[in-house]
């Protein structure tokens, strides 16, 4: 009866494993679709408090030190920025996606000793 019972909950572990992996795909496979500045101004206008403040924030989590936030600027106020920065440079949306937040975050936010 113990070996019966330790095969199961092995069983019900890989199944766990499985569906956790199979959302972590998923998630990978959307972000992975989302690649251009167009993708993402499109996102961000329709719901910025949602994927876009992930996306945004996901970006700046990343890459932090390639810029200097002055205290409290808002999770809103980023991506405010990085939507007037796309809305400002058109002939960039074809370009990737995570490259204009930093370029965005850098032109509002520069450091002073030149990163």
């Amino acid at each position: 009866m113990r070996r019966h019972r330790r095969s199961l909950f092995k069983g019900e572990t890989n199944l766990v494993f499985a569906a956790v992996l199979s959302v972590s795909m998923i998630g990978i496979a959307q972000a992975d679709h989302l690649t251009t500045g167009n993708d993402l101004i499109r996102h961000c206008v329709a719901s910025p408090e949602s994927f876009c403040a992930g996306y945004i924030g996901g970006v700046i989590d990343t890459s932090h030190t390639l810029f200097c936030f002055p205290p409290k600027v808002t999770k809103r106020e980023k991506i405010n920025i990085t939507i007037v920065y796309l809305h400002d440079h058109p002939d960039q949306l074809g370009l990737y996606a995570p490259n204009l937040v930093i370029k965005a975050m850098r032109v509002a936010f520069p450091c002073k000793d030149g990163r």
